[in-house]
């Protein structure tokens, strides 16, 4: 039992294109109860894929205010530290 919690927390923390590799592995792995496993299995690859989107579509979105803010500050710091 022990050693499932720990396996499912090292599987839960991998990127997602490794658990997407696990989990088709999986689905070829005779199982107990087919087809629960491998939807319990999806649904953190779902979040993180999710994820993504929501992050490439708000860099989408703001990605050149966030990168002129990004500029001013590396500017503002280097002219910062170089007065000192």
């Amino acid at each position: 039992m022990f050693a499932m919690v720990i396996a499912a927390l090292v599987y839960i923390c991998l990127p997602w294109y490794i658990q997407s590799a696990v989990w088709l592995v999986n689905l070829f792995i005779p199982d107990p109860v087919p087809f629960l496993d491998g939807i319990i299995m999806f649904v953190p690859i779902a979040y993180k894929i999710k994820r993504i989107f929501d992050i490439s579509e708000f860099l989408g979105k703001y990605g050149i205010v966030l990168a002129v803010l990004l500029g001013i500050g590396i500017i503002a710091l280097t002219v910062c530290l170089t007065i000192r």
